[in-house]
């Protein structure tokens, strides 16, 4: 009798070890008989806020711990061990104090649950526009010419200052940033740098650091920033007091700080002091015009882009609602099936896009069969930072699903990940992971029902988002499934 217990209880690996007296365990015995350790990073050190831990039962038992979120879904942290380690490390603005759950389980299958608080490090919250500019999730965001502004490639150059609320509509003249070796002599020195290429940078840093660097990652110059009369909303007037609402407000920096950072026709002047007129996760836009500039007078302008920060672009630091992207293609598709990994484009490889409308018509690919009105052009997921928890709606906003979510393998904005089928070896710029069926229609194409968690990310910006999933050993040219959607 004793051998056949000993073995039901080993079958499972959150029962607490064999060599356990059978009597129940209380909450107080788990809680007395568990200690924990915080250390830094590296574990070396010991720290009384320390982000990562080592935990000890005594008596040995196998335990579970948790965190929950706001709505009670629980965040395991380790699970099916005695002792080991795990890490918390709150996103910033979270409260300092923390709650975690160790759970085992009694011989009897019945569990016992004991919880502990600890005070961790969580970094102090950006300001809006910080979160934007530098990136709350990665503690600095980099920005680079934005040669696609305009048809001619241009992101820098002079305007007539203040023509309407599209400030783009008064622009004389775009340079783009090869043909920036051709206006040195708007220079301080006349001599190249490397940022006259489309491929040089800038990095904002979440300290009030700017970094720039050539094509080749060299450092050209550094410097500081801030910025000052930020409210979200254009709500400062140009300087000639033509328009009322014009810019976000000021980005102040050291001279020199940004690329290309002379004034048009200035004689190398650096300005320190940018009216915004753009800033999203994925554009920023500058313009200087000097003190007393009239009316249609002529200012510089430059256009930054940024691909680096994906959980900006998915949830503006906050919530942030995605729709079906029925632009992408002229047949209105928006999911559909493609050959898998055809090239840097991935949407020369699409075979076929379906319309929101007329996925009541591809429900065989469903698990259910039924429609649950994300089959319509109104239906929207929602993404958001803190809970880390997506949504999905149908058009009248009636929850449809939902689940947590995390982006994995992000490099920056460089398309780092291989294809599965080995061909191409920058092929996505990460991975989206969920739980299953928490995006609109996650169904694979042809897969009875099969609802994938883990996505590749073709495209992440303030605008669009593109996934494509491809089951494992999927060859080259194989079907897979893609998903398009736009901001909301």
């Amino acid at each position: 009798m004793m051998a056949a217990a000993g073995l039901f209880a080993a079958c499972d690996p959150t029962e607490d070890d064999i060599n356990m007296p059978g009597s129940s365990l209380s909450e107080q015995q788990l809680s007395d008989g568990f200690s924990f350790k915080q250390y830094d990073e590296t574990y070396t050190q010991e720290k009384a806020d320390g982000n990562y831990f080592t935990f000890f039962t005594s008596p040995s038992r196998v335990v579970r711990i948790y965190q929950t979120d706001a709505e009670g879904v629980e965040n395991v942290l380790v699970s099916g061990v005695p002792n080991g380690k795990f890490k918390i490390v709150p996103k910033r603005g979270n409260p300092n104090e923390q709650k975690f759950y160790v759970e085992t389980m009694n011989f009897d299958g019945s569990k016992v649950v004991a919880s502990k608080t600890c005070n961790v490090y969580v970094p102090t919250e950006l300001t809006p526009e910080m979160r934007i500019l530098a990136s709350d999730a990665y503690g600095y965001k980099v920005w680079t010419w934005d040669t696609d502004l305009r048809s001619d490639g241009g992101a820098w150059g002079n305007l007539g200052y203040s023509p309407g609320e599209d400030w783009t509509g008064g622009i004389w003249w775009g340079c783009p940033p090869a043909d920036l070796t051709g206006q040195l002599q708007h220079s301080d020195t006349g001599v190249a740098t490397g940022e006259e290429n489309a491929g040089a940078y800038m990095e904002f840093y979440d300290d009030g650091n700017i970094k720039t660097y050539d094509a080749g990652g060299n450092q050209i110059r550094s410097g500081k920033y801030s910025i000052t009369g930020y409210t979200g909303e254009k709500s400062h007037p140009s300087i000639d007091g033509a328009i009322e609402n014009w810019s976000y407000g000021t980005l102040t920096t050291t001279e020199g700080a940004i690329l290309f950072p002379f004034q048009i026709n200035g004689g190398g002047a650096t300005p320190t002091d940018f009216e915004i007129v753009a800033l999203d996760a994925s554009h920023l836009q500058l313009i200087y015009a000097a003190p007393g500039t009239g009316s249609w007078s002529e200012a510089t302008w430059w256009a930054f882009k940024s691909t680096s920060d994906a959980e900006c672009a998915l949830t503006d630091f906050g919530t942030k609602g995605w729709t079906w992207d029925t632009d992408l293609r002229s047949d209105g598709g928006a999911w559909g099936n493609l050959g898998y990994a055809p090239g840097a484009d991935w949407t020369g490889g699409i075979w076929w896009g379906c319309p929101p409308a007329d996925l009541t018509g591809q429900l065989q690919h469903s698990d259910t069969g039924v429609a649950t009105g994300e089959e319509s052009v109104d239906a929207y997921m929602t993404f958001d930072w803190k809970s880390g928890m997506v949504k999905s709606y149908d058009g009248s906003g009636k929850e449809i699903r939902s689940g947590k979510f995390e982006i994995q393998n992000w490099q920056m904005g460089k398309p780092s990940q291989a294809s599965i089928d080995g061909s191409l070896t920058e092929w996505a710029y990460g991975t989206l992971h969920t739980d299953p069926g928490s995006i609109l229609f996650p169904f694979q194409i042809n897969g009875g029902g099969a609802k994938p968690t883990d996505f590749e990310i073709m495209k992440a910006t303030d605008s669009q988002l593109q996934l494509i999933y491809a089951a494992p050993g999927t060859g080259s040219w194989s079907e897979a499934t893609w998903w398009a959607f736009k901001k909301k």
